[in-house]
Order: structure tokens, then C-alpha cells, then sequence
């Protein structure tokens, strides 16, 4: 048997030296490991209880396949079930593994099976990393082969096979030749497209161009920086202020619209909710003491906070004073309720309570529990703040905006260079009180090293570093000459020249030579190759809210686009690596490297990652549209902003956009009509390819679509390749400027054809200075504005008078004469009601001239469904012809396209939708049973409407905008069935 043993092991051995080289491919076989058979072992094969029927059976594989999958449930352990079928019919039931986002043991079950199904399987999983990795193992034993079958799924640059391949090429540039030789015409333009690079033929700028920072990098030059002497000072008498009147209030209250004297009111409620525990002392504590119980209420509330019961008499009659937590001890049994105490002592006990009392749970999460208490003792209860703030509450912090107070520094200082989630409302904390932050960070930044003290200085230099450098001086000097000295030292030391001990280090496998080329503004010429390790240095060293210092001005020497080119490689390489924390800075630095293309595809990603409750990275993706802020980014976040389904995005959307609004003084609407994205299209529409001699032009057809066209207006199918005589530089930046025109022409399109639907249907105007630049003018728009009828209304939103935009961007009537717009013009986009009062034969005589233009409207507008409410159904609020009929999941879902908002109801079920309309009020759409939130609803299945009603409102239907009701309905008989489910 030994001998058998290892005459199949020579075999093995054989088989595997045919699959090597790099036209090896897999041989179908199955490399059974010893951890298979040990799980194949512990397969229990057991007669079906209802056919009899056993897996094991002899059967073809399709009848084998057939059994396994109709009897899945019922095999037990499931892996040695798949095992038994794969020692059964080897590599061809390697589809029962086949299963998306395998686990890790089904991906080394499928990597000991030699088969090209398999490789197929994982290219098309590539985007999971464990799926990656095992591409990165199968190409090492047939290189050309995985190669080829991930240039075959045609990958975008941005996804993960594209990654992939350069990833594989760049660390086996010997496999490039083969390859290229290897490939049918399919695959050779996929690998031409992944590795093609705008700035082809761009020259190395020499060493003496580079930005300061790479010259001299730090990191390869690092002096010993002075030694700041440890000094241990005490902290000078501090100030104690509390700015109430700068308080914002909460949310909820902002919601409710009742401010007035709201912090008093907190402050009467939490005495009220107190003398209510008061009363409910006996059965809330039947175990306290006799005298406890017997005793007033001071006794039973210095009891609850835990002073030790011998001193209770003591400190009521004034022969004790509470100066320590040792006259405290252990807290009653049960904690809750134990903070609302507080409210039945005296001023001096309760601060004393507070000070020096047992941290009490129900106290300090709550910021609407400590807040009162502040307000009612005022400064002299800071003492006690300090052990109950926590890093991560937000709400903390904005508590803290309105406390001066020294000692609270070190934990701002704390939260502003460890914590990214608070650091604006850090520095906000700082800018306002320099002189007081100041203070309290200059001992902890020159006493012994540790996290306090670096936060302490990294805080100083900031504050140093904004305008107040006076401050911090002043009061380095209230401590003396010699912590005067010190800070100066402290400060003197360049902001680069601050570096870790520790210097983070670029990952092995991304691909450096196939990143795009960094270029630089001066000049035009790149980066050489052999400094994109210190670009990469550079933005490793900093924290996401915090770059490192030498960063901004080596990105403001770069050209904008190449850095955003560059960064989207970064972003493609972290998440087709399973995005690893360690690497996170490539993620981060999206909003200070990205363009349009970038937000584009964040805004793509954060939807994914929020679809799977990845709630953090789709935040940090929002705040990197913001951070880029061009308006494409803007227009994204509009997006959100308008989007239904995640209440979450809508708000952060909301409060961003309302942010730069606020910033530039405009409503929402009037910010998403000057931010939309010209896509460096002339005031035609048109764009200028450049190839050196020759030149091409794009013009986007009525679908928005880019068309090229050769020098003589001939449309062309596709924009040719550089010819010899052609600069090969300009001519592929050419095709990357095309490329990218594609992708957000589509998304534009989409966008903005629903801004303007919905603008007619809320029927907003426009006067002519904003109507002529941002409509009829503006490259982009003028596209989607030529095909549709233009209203001019007057004072009271009557319709006077119709005009078209024409193709050279003039107004014109329906006889085609030129129309002049008054200057308190009001424009808008008439909706057929509005057709239909002015002259019912408007829009048919409108159709035909369109047709001899041969235009298509973006969306209905004149062939629109209109809709009269019934007059019987006027005083009332349901719409009863609703009711008991169909509706699909699919349509359901289709109306969050339209305005419509999931509602969910008891038990955690989506069982209503609802429509806002002008004024107060929804209109809802009940259903009968619904689907539970977390479930992801077949769109085949059938609901039943329970009814449709409007609601939150005392109005009637007929108070509602006759256009509101009109679109409403519209929505209703496009999505609702006739019949009953």
C-alpha cells in the first residue's frame, strides 16, 4: 500500500508540473487536501424520509444535482454533503460551491479544484477579497489563463478585475508580452483600455521642478528637532463662563418649533420627573433602611446618590461638608432613576453630589439629563463635568460650545486630534475661546509625554497656526519665562518635520508603475516613478481629518485632473483589496484628490455600502462629495437629498446643501440650478478634441448623448485612434476626456430631466435673469430646455403666454416668431391643467411644431395624463376607488422615484407610503399586509391597498392644488391595479 501511496503522489506530482508555465491551464481535476477528506469523513448518508432516496446513489450528475438541491436542507454537515458529490463527479460539481460571497472554507474547497468553471466563478466574485486572493493563487500556477479570463468579463478601470490585472502585471511584467500575443482582439482591447494612460508621452520634469517637499522629503532626511523640555506647572486660576444664549436647541424641539425659554423648561421638567420618583420612593426602594424610609427627602435623596448613610444626619444639619469621593460608597441596588435625586437637594449639597459622587449611569449618556443640571447650579458645578463627558458623543461637545472653562481643553484638544467624527466641533471649540484653550493646554503640552500631551500640542499648533498666535504666546508667557521659552520651541519645529517613530510603509502589491502619472501645473511634465513612493508618503502620514502637514502644498504643485486620476487607482486598489483599515487613507483623501468622475463614483458606492447597512463609509463618502464641492459633487448630494428611501442620507444631504446655500445665499432650488456641471461643453454643447494637428468635435444629440465629429461635421462612429503624425500626449488625453464625457452625460441626463419634471409639477418660477443663464444658455441644460414648451405666468400663476428655446439658443412662440421677455417675467414649465385654463387647444397645437423639429420630449409634458378630482369626493379626505385593488411590490418601489416615502408601521413593517403636498398634509397609501423592513421584497409579489387617504391635515381633497391632486393620481394609476390581488 505504501507503494500505491506514493506511486499516486509521483502522479500528482506529474499532473502538476503539466499545468506549469504560463500557457498552463487547469486540467478539470480535483487536488484533494487532507482537511477535505477529514470534513468528507463525517458525512452521514441517511435514506430520505419521504422518497427513501440516498445521495450517494448512483445517478448522472444532472440527476445527482437535481437530488442534492432538492434535498439540501436535509444533509448534514452541509460541506462534507458537497464533498460527497465532488468524490462522486469531480470537478464538474464544483457548482454546488458556487455561491455568492462564499465563505472562506468554500473558496479553499474551490481552489483545490483545477477547473476553469472555477477560475470563471472567482472572476466573476472578484470583488470579494477572499475570491481575489484566490485568483492571485490560481494565476500564479496559470498565469495567462486567470489573465485572460478577467480581461474576457470586460472590467471597468475602477472595478476590482481591473485592479487586479495591473496588480498581477505590475509585479510579473515578464507575463506582458505573452499575454498581449496570447489574446483574442476582445481581450487585447480591454488590456489596451486598463492600461492606457492620459499623459502617454508626457517627459519626466527634472528633480529641480519638483515641489519643495519632494526634493528634501523629511521622512529620508530626518533631523534630530529640538528636545521640549518637560516642565511641571500648575494650572493658573481659571476662567469659568457658561454662554446659554449661544445654545442651540435640540433637534426635537427644533422639529416641534417651541424654543421660547426652552432650557428653563428642561430644568422644570427634570424637578417634576424628580418629585415624581419622590413619591414613588416606597416601591421603587422596599429595601432601604427604616430610617431611610421614615426619614424626608433629603435623607431618602442623599441615600439613592450614595453617601454613606452614617454621614446622611451629619451633612443635613451642616456638621458635614461632602469634600471627597470618600464620603461616598456604594450606590443602592438599583440604578435607575438614581440621577433624579440630584433635584430634590439644596444648591451647595447638589453640586457637592455631582462633584464628588458615584458616576452614575443614567446620568452621563444622557446629555438632556447633565444639561439641566448645569443650568440650575451654573459655573460651580464644572468641577463635576469632566468624569461624565465621552469622546464619542457629539451632543457632549455641542454642550461644551457654550463652556469656557480652562480644564475642559485637554478633552476638547483629545477629541480634536484623535476623534474625526467631532474635530470641526473641536476647532470650533478652539477658535472661540483661544485665550482660555490656550491656558489650559499649555501645561498638559509641556508635562509628560503621553496621548494628553500630544494632543495638547497638536491643539497649540493649530490654534497657532489660525490666527492666534498672540493668544498662545500671551498666555505661555502667564506661566513664566521659562514656558514662554518652551511653547516657542515647541512652535518653532516645522509642522512636516513632525513625524512618527514609526513610518507607515506602501503595501508590496499596489502596483506603482501602473498608477496614472502625476503631472505637474507648471510646465506640464510628470512626476518620475521613482518619487511616487514620497507622493505616497505623504499622504499616508496624515489622519483622515487632519493631512499631514507638507501635503497641500505638494497637491496644489499637481495638476487637478492627473491627482484625481491617481486617487481613483488608489480608491480602485483599496476596495478590490477587501478595503483594509491599515490602507483606509486612500479611501479618505477622496475629497482633497477627486473631480467629477470621482464623486460620480462615491456616489455610486455610498449607495451600495448604505444598502448594506455600511452606514459609516456611505457618511464618510457624503462628506467627501461636500469636500470636493464642484458641481457635479453637488449635484450628487441633490440627489440624495431628494431620494426617498434612507431618511438618514436625506437629512446629512439636506443639512450639507442647506450649508452652502446658506454660504452663497440661496434657496436649495436655486443652488441645484447653478450647480449644474457644464462638462467642459462650450455654450453649444459642444467640445474640442485636440490631437495636435487634427482636432475633433463633440456634440451631444438630443438624447445628450456625445457624437464626434471630423473636421468637416461628419459624424463618426467612434473617435479615432492617434495616427503617427499625431501627438501621441494629447491625442490620449483626448480619449480619456471622451470616456469620461460618457459616463457623467448619463447621469446628468438622468438627474436633470427629473429636476425639471418635478420643477413643473411643483410649478416653480424663475425670473428672466435666472431663466436665460442657467436654462437657455447654460451648456448643459439648453440640451433638455429646446425640447419643451415654456410658460410665462403672471402674479397670480396663470399662464399668459407659451415659448420654445431654440437650437441657437433663441426664444421663439408657436408661429416661430422671436419672443421678448419682460423684466418681471415669471417662467416656468406649464403642466397640461395649465395649458388646458389658458386654451385647450395649446397642446395640440404645440405637438405638431415640436414633430417638424423632429423633437422628443424629455418626459411628458404635453401628452401628459391630467387628472379632475371628482366633485362628490371634495369635502372629504379618502379616495375610495382604491381600495381592495393590486399593487406590486416593483411599482410600490417605483414610487420613491416619485416623491413617495416608505412609512414603517408596528411589528417593524413597511405598510405605507406617503406623498407630501403643498401646505400641510400627505396623501397615504395604506396596505393591507406589507413586508418586514429588513426583508428584501420580491417585486412580482401582489399587495392589496387597504385604502388612500389624505392625512395630517384637517384640509379636505378639494383644498388640495388642483396640479398636487392631478400627479397624485397619476402616480396612483400607473402604479395600482384594476383588479383585487
Amino acid at each position: 500500500m505504501a507503494g500505491n501511496r506514493k506511486s499516486k503522489g509521483e502522479t500528482e506530482k506529474n499532473e502538476e508540473k503539466k499545468e506549469g508555465g504560463l500557457d498552463a491551464r487547469p486540467d478539470g481535476k480535483v487536488r484533494w487536501t487532507k482537511n477535505m477528506r477529514e470534513a468528507l469523513a463525517k458525512f452521514n448518508d441517511r435514506p430520505c424520509g419521504r422518497c427513501g432516496g440516498l445521495l450517494s446513489e448512483e445517478r448522472s450528475l444532472a440527476d445527482s444535482l437535481d437530488f442534492f438541491r432538492r434535498h439540501r436542507s436535509s444533509f448534514y454537515p452541509p460541506r462534507a454533503a458537497r464533498l460527497r458529490m465532488l468524490e462522486m463527479h469531480g470537478a464538474a460539481a464544483a457548482e454546488l460551491l458556487f455561491e455568492p460571497s462564499p465563505h472562506k472554507e468554500a473558496v479553499t474547497d474551490l481552489l483545490a479544484i483545477h477547473d476553469a468553471e472555477v477560475v470563471r466563478f472567482f472572476v466573476a466574485q472578484v470583488k470579494q477579497i477572499d475570491c481575489k486572493n484566490a485568483l492571485v493563487k490560481q494565476a500564479a500556477r496559470w498565469p495567462l489563463f486567470v489573465l485572460r479570463e478577467l480581461l474576457s468579463a470586460n472590467p471597468a478601470r475602477h472595478q476590482a478585475g481591473a485592479a487586479l490585472v495591473l496588480e498581477l502585471l505590475a509585479a510579473n511584467p515578464e507575463w506582458q508580452e505573452p499575454l498581449e500575443a496570447s489574446c483574442d482582439e476582445a481581450q487585447r482591447k480591454t488590456l489596451a483600455r486598463l492600461q492606457e494612460d492620459g499623459s502617454a508621452g508626457v517627459a519626466d520634469a527634472p528633480a529641480a521642478d519638483w515641489p519643495a517637499l519632494l526634493r528634501r522629503p523629511p521622512w529620508k532626511n530626518r533631523q534630530a528637532l529640538p528636545v521640549i523640555p518637560v516642565l511641571a506647572l500648575q494650572p493658573l486660576p481659571p476662567t469659568a463662563r457658561l454662554h446659554w444664549t449661544d445654545l442651540k436647541p435640540p433637534q426635537y424641539l427644533q422639529a416641534t418649533g417651541d424654543l421660547s425659554d426652552w432650557l428653563a423648561r428642561e430644568v422644570r421638567v427634570s424637578r417634576d420627573r424628580s418629585n415624581q420618583w419622590m413619591t414613588e420612593f416606597p416601591r421603587h426602594q422596599p429595601d432601604a433602611p427604616d430610617a431611610i424610609r421614615e426619614g424626608g427627602n433629603l435623607h431618602k435623596a442623599l441615600w439613592m446618590l450614595g453617601l454613606r448613610p452614617e454621614l446622611i444626619d451629619d451633612v443635613i444639619a451642616g456638621r458635614h461638608e461632602i469634600t471627597s469621593p470618600e464620603d461616598f460608597g456604594q450606590l443602592p441596588g438599583s440604578r435607575w432613576g438614581v440621577a433624579e435625586y440630584i433635584w430634590q437637594l439644596p444648591p451647595p449639597l447638589a453640586v457637592a453630589a455631582f462633584t464628588h459622587g458615584p458616576a452614575v449611569d443614567h446620568f452621563m449618556g444622557d446629555v438632556a439629563r447633565v444639561r439641566p443640571i448645569l443650568h440650575a447650579l451654573g459655573t460651580d458645578a464644572l468641577p463635576g463635568l469632566p468624569r461624565f463627558l465621552k469622546q464619542g458623543s457629539r451632543a457632549m461637545f455641542e454642550l461644551a460650545s457654550v463652556i469656557e472653562w480652562d480644564p475642559l481643553a485637554g478633552w476638547i484638544a483629545k477629541g480634536f486630534h484623535t476623534n474625526r467624527w467631532v474635530r470641526r466641533e473641536a476647532a470650533a471649540w478652539l477658535e472661540r475661546y483661544p485665550d482660555t484653550a490656550a491656558r489650559g493646554l499649555v501645561p498638559v503640552a509641556l508635562g509628560e509625554p503621553g496621548p494628553a500631551h500630544e494632543s495638547a500640542q497638536a491643539a497649540l499648533r493649530w490654534l497657532h497656526d489660525n490666527g492666534h498666535a498672540d493668544a498662545v504666546r500671551a498666555q505661555a508667557q502667564a506661566y513664566g519665562a521659562e514656558a514662554a521659552d518652551a511653547v516657542a520651541q515647541l512652535l518653532s519645529i516645522a509642522p512636516e518635520d513632525v513625524l512618527p517613530d514609526s513610518l507607515p510603509v506602501v503595501p508590496k502589491t499596489l502596483p506603482l508603475p501602473s498608477l496614472p502619472r502625476l503631472i505637474l501645473k507648471e510646465g506640464g511634465l510628470a512626476l518620475p516613478q521613482a518619487v511616487v513612493p514620497d507622493v505616497l508618503m505623504a499622504m499616508m502620514l496624515g489622519k483622515p481629518d487632519a493631512p499631514y502637514p507638507g501635503l497641500a502644498p505638494l497637491l496644489d504643485a499637481l495638476a487637478p485632473d492627473s491627482l484625481a486620476r491617481f486617487g481613483r487607482a488608489l480608491l480602485a486598489w483599496w476596495i478590490g483589496n477587501g478595503r483594509p483599515a491599515r490602507e483606509r487613507w486612500m479611501f479618505a483623501l477622496q475629497g482633497r484628490l477627486g473631480d467629477g468622475e470621482t464623486a460620480r463614483q462615491l456616489y455610486s458606492l455610498l449607495r451600495q455600502w448604505r444598502a448594506g447597512l455600511d452606514r459609516v463609509r456611505a457618511y464618510d463618502a457624503m462628506a467627501m462629495l461636500g469636500e470636493i464641492g464642484s458641481d457635479a459633487a453637488l449635484m450628487h448630494l441633490a440627489e440624495l437629498a431628494r431620494q426617498t428611501r434612507y431618511d438618514d442620507l436625506r437629512t446629512r444631504a439636506d443639512r450639507m446643501l442647506g450649508e452652502v446655500a446658506e454660504q452663497r445665499g440661496l434657496s436649495l432650488d436655486q443652488l441645484a440650478d447653478r450647480t449644474v456641471p457644464d462638462l467642459g461643453l462650450d455654450a453649444r454643447a459642444r467640445l474640442t478634441l485636440d490631437f495636435g494637428p487634427r482636432s475633433f468635435e463633440v456634440r451631444m444629440d438630443d438624447s445628450f448623448q456625445p457624437v464626434v465629429h471630423d473636421a468637416r461635421g461628419k459624424a463618426l462612429k467612434t473617435l479615432p485612434k492617434a495616427g503617427a503624425n499625431d501627438d501621441a500626449g494629447k491625442a490620449a488625453a483626448a480619449a480619456t476626456q471622451l470616456k469620461e464625457l460618457r459616463k457623467l452625460a448619463k447621469t446628468v441626463a438622468t438627474t436633470q430631466i427629473r429636476r425639471l419634471e418635478a420643477a413643473m409639477c411643483a410649478q416653480r418660477r424663475w425670473g428672466p435673469d435666472e431663466f436665460m443663464p442657467f436654462f437657455a444658455n447654460h451648456p448643459v441644460l439648453r440640451v433638455f430646455s429646446r425640447p419643451l414648451v415654456w410658460g410665462l405666468f403672471d402674479a397670480d400663476d396663470k399662464l399668459q403666454g407659451t415659448f420654445r428655446v431654440t437650437a441657437e439658443g433663441e426664444l421663439a412662440d408657436l408661429h416661430d416668431d422671436p419672443v421678448k421677455l419682460p423684466e418681471n417675467a415669471r417662467i416656468g414649465l406649464p403642466h397640461p391643467l395649465d395649458f388646458a385654463a389658458l386654451d385647450a387647444s395649446l397642446v395640440t397645437a404645440w405637438a405638431p411644431v415640436l414633430a417638424d423639429y423632429e423633437i422628443l420630449q424629455p418626459f411628458e409634458q404635453l401628452a401628459r395624463q391630467s387628472f379632475v378630482l371628482d366633485p362628490a369626493l371634495r369635502a372629504g379626505r379618502e379616495l375610495p376607488q382604491w381600495a381592495g385593488r393590486a399593487v406590486s411590490n416593483a411599482a410600490l418601489m417605483g414610487l420613491e422615484t416619485r416623491g413617495w416615502v416608505r412609512e414603517i408601521g408596528d411589528g417593524g413593517m413597511v405598510n405605507s407610503f406617503n406623498k407630501g403636498v403643498p401646505g400641510e398634509g400627505q396623501v397615504c397609501l395604506r396596505l393591507e399586509e406589507g413586508w418586514f423592513v429588513q426583508d428584501s421584497p420580491d417585486g412580482k409579489v401582489l399587495q392589496t391597498v387597504h385604502g388612500v387617504a389624505l392625512t395630517g391635515t384637517e384640509r379636505t381633497l378639494g383644498d388640495l392644488p388642483a396640479i398636487a391632486f392631478s400627479e397624485i393620481e397619476r402616480d396612483l394609476q400607473r402604479a395600482v391595479r384594476e383588479t383585487s390581488a
